[in-house]
């Protein structure tokens, strides 16, 4: 009888390094695209949360002579507009307030040094601590004053001026500073969260794409500066 020394069916390790070198390539070849299939859709999960936050601004300012929120800044914290729509009794409503990537957004939230103000740490996560605070993972458009870290705004007051928002129109806080004409399809309501020469959400370069609800409803994606483009 003769005794084969190795089964027919074994692989060698040559044979076995080139499957392993094979899945490899294909993993390379496949990451990308899943990646980037992966963005697009938190992308789409951030737009519907401004849309459910959108609307929920709409009903309270139907009850209330038409007029949105009037929060004391534009950033955080805001646990008087969490109040007012009564979001903390809300699980899904509460959930809206966060940008699905709020994790990557928080690191350069809590970076002091990378981007402007200096100094200057926020927490955006959807976290216990943050609901009862009134972080939210968003920027809120109808505001009393320009937010401060010190001497230094968040964003430049020359550009994003303070404003109280109704479903009609704007009404400027300031008159003497200078105030842009636009429709309810160009007025900023709710954005996503972003820091001056930081990359912005989804992974987009500075200044190359934000998330944006507007006064007539719809949310659509904002390129170019925000300062510029400020509505």
């Amino acid at each position: 009888m003769k005794i084969s020394n190795r089964s027919n069916n074994a692989f060698t390790l040559i044979e076995l390094l080139v499957v392993i070198a094979i899945i490899a390539l294909l993993l390379g070849t496949l990451l990308p695209s899943l990646q980037k299939a992966k963005r697009f859709v938190e992308e789409k999960v951030c737009a519907s949360n401004l849309r459910q936050v959108s609307l929920v601004l709409m009903v309270y300012a139907q009850d209330n002579n038409d007029w949105l929120p009037l929060e004391p800044t534009e950033h955080n914290s805001h646990p008087g507009l969490l109040d007012k729509l009564d979001a903390r009794d809300d699980g899904s409503l509460m959930k809206a307030f966060y940008c699905s990537r709020d994790e990557w957004q928080e690191k350069i939230a809590q970076d002091p040094d990378e981007y402007i103000p200096s100094g200057a740490t926020d927490s955006v996560l959807d976290t216990p601590e943050n609901r009862e605070l009134g972080n939210i993972g968003y920027v809120y458009w109808s505001f009393e004053e320009n937010k401060y870290f010190g001497a230094s705004p968040w964003r430049n007051p020359a550009f994003f001026i303070p404003r109280k928002l109704r479903t009609s129109g704007v009404e400027w806080i300031y008159p003497d500073r200078p105030r842009h004409n636009a429709s309810s399809s160009e007025t900023w309501v709710v954005s996503d969260f972003f820091r001056r020469g930081a990359p912005f959400p989804h992974t987009r370069k500075h200044a190359q794409g934000l998330n944006m609800s507007y006064l007539d409803g719809h949310v659509d994606l904002l390129k170019g500066k925000p300062k510029l483009s400020y509505r």
